[in-house]
């Protein structure tokens, strides 16, 4: 087994939201938090790295019972569990220019919108929704991988993987979630 442990810091560029699956009156999407704060959950980044590593390997992979690569990364059906485990993604408590935290700034505010009838390409009648978001900020969380002497030969791959992350939560069609991703090697 060759530990390989990556330190991931995710500068999110535009607004976004991570739903929580709650709703609290009017809004319709809360954003997940931790203790007060927004954090992007390593479900979510992994599931990214999943599907990029699916694009760079295996794009024509279908579900099942298989030995690929990704199967034998990630997890797949049967007993085959994953060897990479991502942690949640903080908020990084870096001072700003202003030598303030950003821990005392609120990075949670409301976004409007109103729903559109595609079919129509017209406003929907009635349809507006309340949206939670958060403001744009850098977030840091850790990868770790357990390779073997099969899956090491996908090093590069993976870490591309996790470089080619673009985006985190929904509405990315309006703008929001626009993110650049930096890996360093740890171990």
């Amino acid at each position: 087994m060759f530990l390989k442990k990556y330190n991931v810091s995710i500068e999110v560029q535009t607004p976004f939201n991570i739903a929580s699956g709650e709703a609290d009156g009017y809004i319709h999407k809360r954003t997940v938090r931790f203790r007060g704060k927004p954090y992007i959950p390593g479900s979510t980044i992994k599931g990214k790295v999943r599907s990029n590593f699916y694009k760079l390997t295996l794009p024509n992979h279908v579900d099942g019972i298989c030995d690929c690569s990704a199967c034998n990364i990630f997890g797949g059906q049967g007993y085959k569990p994953s060897r990479v485990y991502v942690d949640d993604f903080v908020l990084n408590d870096m001072p700003n220019d202003k030598g303030k935290s950003q821990e005392k700034k609120e990075f949670v505010f409301i976004r409007v919108g109103n729903a559109i009838d595609r079919y129509k390409r017209t406003a929907k009648h009635e349809a507006l929704f309340i949206t939670e978001a958060v403001r744009p900020a850098v977030f840091t969380g850790t990868i770790t991988v357990y390779f073997d002497e099969d899956t090491l030969k996908y090093k590069q791959d993976l870490e591309l993987a996790i470089k080619m992350i673009d985006s985190v939560g929904n509405g990315r069609s309006r703008g929001y979630g626009r993110v650049k991703v930096y890996l360093e090697e740890v171990t």
